[in-house]
């Protein structure tokens, strides 16, 4: 991108910004929250867009409904989490859009103005540090009740309930039961959820059947999710230790790991499936035929962990923000240097998580 359309691009989008800001009602507006909160009836609730909101954001889904049981509630999705989240439970209906367009897009403002149609009388950001742009969706989508993390790179705050965020180091989902409690919501407890079965058994019959049949396959994501993840030696050294004592593997992957599948394939053969990652209902029909999942930080970790399949976390940011500790199908690989670590230690961790689940 050259300087003149950077320029061009930056002042675009801070008019669209202020367009969206002009949205919103004023702070100082005073209003009674307690009869607000007694006649919701449209709830609006945007997941995180930082890794694995979707799933981590499931607890909280319940617990909106145990409390509004007689009111209708919308997701707001990216638009590639959207195929998957349609199998949520708690929810309603799903709007997806693409944060990564530019706001001055007809896309994105076409989908604001969708969500100012609907009427909301609460809307709920989840995610501590979710990005600038989620956090102005909530903001300008109409609702009565906007509530979220306070942040201190809106003007004017997006939000007319706010909660300053406690600690970089608590688990996220507990984040967002003190943000239920603002609201007199009880938090929820850990979900249950599936795959609808006949979109399951459709892709376990596709897929792993013959050698990858009886749930005995392990599945490995490449992807390097947030921070530098591993090296594609590393990652290709784990595979191997995984055919190596089980024989087969499952690899997820995306674009960017096409080259490294492509060697993948060629070193290993038939005891390797590849599956692109981009059908993440698909994705999650596989990882229920899987007897657990190695990964670093990505949104596959956060999805086997919400469909309890036993998981081992590659983690070099906080691990106690992103892995409960009272999880213990979960075994945390923490390390502050993942050049530094060793293939050992996953495979001590993937044990480990084999043997809680059998216990």
């Amino acid at each position: 991108m050259n300087s003149a359309s950077w320029i061009k691009g930056s002042l675009l989008e801070r008019l669209a910004m202020k367009r969206l800001a002009g949205a919103v009602d004023s702070p100082t507006k005073a209003f009674d929250v307690f009869g607000e909160l007694q006649r919701v009836r449209k709830i609006l609730i945007l997941h995180s867009d930082r890794v694995g909101g979707l799933f981590l954001g499931a607890p909280a889904y319940k617990a909106v409904r145990q409390k509004y049981e007689d009111s209708s509630i919308t997701l707001f999705s990216d638009q590639r989490m959207a195929a998957v989240a349609r199998y949520m439970p708690f929810v309603d209906e799903i709007i997806s859009g693409d944060l990564r367009q530019r706001t001055w897009r007809n896309t994105f403002s076409g989908t604001v103005d969708r969500l100012r149609r609907e009427q909301f009388d609460l809307a709920l950001c989840l995610g501590t540090d979710c990005s600038f742009r989620l956090a102005q969706v909530c903001g300008a989508s109409g609702a009565r009740l906007r509530v979220g993390f306070k942040r201190a790179d809106c003007k004017p705050q997006p939000f007319n309930i706010e909660l300053v965020c406690t600690s970089s180091d608590t688990y996220e989902v507990d984040q967002y039961e003190g943000l239920l409690k603002l609201l007199g919501i009880p938090g929820g407890d850990e979900i249950r959820w599936t795959i609808s079965e006949e979109k399951a058994q459709q892709v376990r019959d596709r897929y792993l059947d013959g050698e990858f049949a009886g749930r005995q396959v392990l599945a490995v994501d490449l992807g390097k999710g947030e921070h530098h993840g591993m090296s594609n030696r590393q990652m290709e050294d784990v595979v191997g230790r995984v055919i190596e004592r089980r024989g087969r593997a499952v690899v997820f992957f995306s674009l960017a790991e096409k080259k490294q599948v492509n060697y993948l394939k060629r070193t290993y053969g038939n005891r390797i499936l590849a599956f692109d990652q981009q059908d993440l209902a698909g994705v999650a029909a596989l990882l229920e035929g899987c007897r657990a999942l190695i990964s670093c930080n990505t949104d596959l970790l956060h999805l086997a962990i919400s469909l309890h399949i036993p998981a081992v976390g590659i983690i070099d940011d906080n691990p106690r923000r992103w892995i409960s500790t009272r999880n213990r199908l979960v075994k945390v690989v923490a390390t502050r240097d993942k050049r530094a670590l060793r293939i050992a230690e996953v495979v001590e961790a993937l044990e480990a998580a084999l043997n809680e689940e059998a216990a």
